[in-house]
């Protein structure tokens, strides 16, 4: 809990730290933020903004809490506990589906990004390949409600699987280390981490006919209605933040890299690892409904698609539509 504790305050003096003189931060519409997971190159955007005092300059601050998994992230963020959470949005869907009254604003990793690692000699290559095989996962994490689903449109179910779920800060460690046969996470995230220690081919759930959304900012409906200007602020600082990363080109994820280990020394970042997780999770911001648009925006089309891929796998009842999920109301040029 004091580890816990100290980092919570070193974000909190990071972001008061990223104000600037201009900005008294009793002016600002102050924030309190929880990720979905430990820092990596996804957590890039938030340091990013921090450091180039972008929250300030849209009018709030942010204070930034590691996670341990998004299904918690939504929980905390629907009991009030944070104001914001930066979860997976399929997760959110489900969590939405059975009463939680959440929302995305503005969405990160839109192309599917969940999948399964396995090691280059398995001789793994389908869903059905992992049958007697112990696959590690996090059963509160993004991947949980969607295992069955994916297992079955492989031809096969959890009962031919060993499925070893593990707390999400131990997954990646786990895998890396030759625990298991195989490992679901998001790819570009564990790419980073799996290379170099453990060489692996991989399998998307996309692949199997779920296209899935994955990270972005997600609210309650109250927060929304009360909050709405400052959310916009923060929406768009963080946003902004990225996209001059994209823009910048090798140097800014360079830079970006630099900046996230000069605030986040607890966590041990390793470079080149940071630097894959930038590039990689770059690749998946768009699908082609929402590549001509602005970064954050989420297409009504594709979100149609989730819904009929949930309600068929039960995963939400049946009868709801797009904007019962989402809002592109903060993301500006949004239409």
């Amino acid at each position: 809990m004091m580890i816990r504790d100290r980092r919570f305050l070193g974000l909190v003096a990071a972001a008061l730290l990223s104000l600037g003189n201009n900005s008294p931060a009793s002016a600002l519409d102050a924030f309190t933020v929880r990720d979905s997971w430990s820092v990596s190159g996804l957590q890039a955007g938030w340091y990013w903004a921090m450091n180039k005092g972008l929250f300030a300059k849209h009018g709030v601050s942010v204070a930034l809490e590691d996670g341990n998994g998004s299904g918690v992230t939504v929980q905390l963020v629907n009991s009030g506990k944070f104001d914001v959470g930066h979860a997976d949005l399929s997760v959110m869907a489900v969590a939405r589906g059975k009463g939680m009254n959440l929302i995305s604003i503005g969405g990160l990793i839109q192309k599917t990004s969940i999948g399964v690692f396995v090691p280059k000699d398995s001789g793994i290559k389908t869903a059905k390949d992992l049958e007697g095989k112990e696959v590690i996962y996090t059963a509160t994490s993004f991947e949980g409600p969607f295992i069955d689903p994916f297992l079955k449109a492989g031809g096969t179910n959890r009962d031919k699987i060993n499925l070893m779920s593990v707390d999400a800060a131990a997954k990646i460690p786990s895998y890396a280390a030759g625990k298991g046969d195989a490992m679901i996470v998001s790819i570009p995230f564990g790419m980073a981490y799996v290379q170099k220690t453990r060489p692996s081919n991989y399998i998307l759930f996309g692949d199997y006919g779920l296209d899935l959304p994955s990270y972005g900012l997600v609210v309650t409906q109250d927060t929304l209605e009360k909050r709405g200007t400052g959310l916009k602020g923060l929406a768009d600082a963080y946003f902004e933040a990225w996209q001059q990363i994209i823009d910048g080109g090798e140097s800014s994820a360079e830079e970006a890299a630099s900046i996230l280990m000069k605030a986040r020394p607890d966590a041990k970042l390793d470079r080149e690892q940071l630097l894959i997780s930038i590039r990689e999770h770059i690749k998946y911001f768009h699908t082609p409904n929402t590549a001509s648009k602005p970064l954050g925006y989420q297409s009504a089309e594709d979100w149609k698609r989730v819904i009929e891929l949930m309600e068929n796998a039960a995963l939400i009842p049946a009868g709801s539509k797009p904007d019962d999920y989402f809002t592109n109301k903060l993301i500006d040029g949004a239409k």
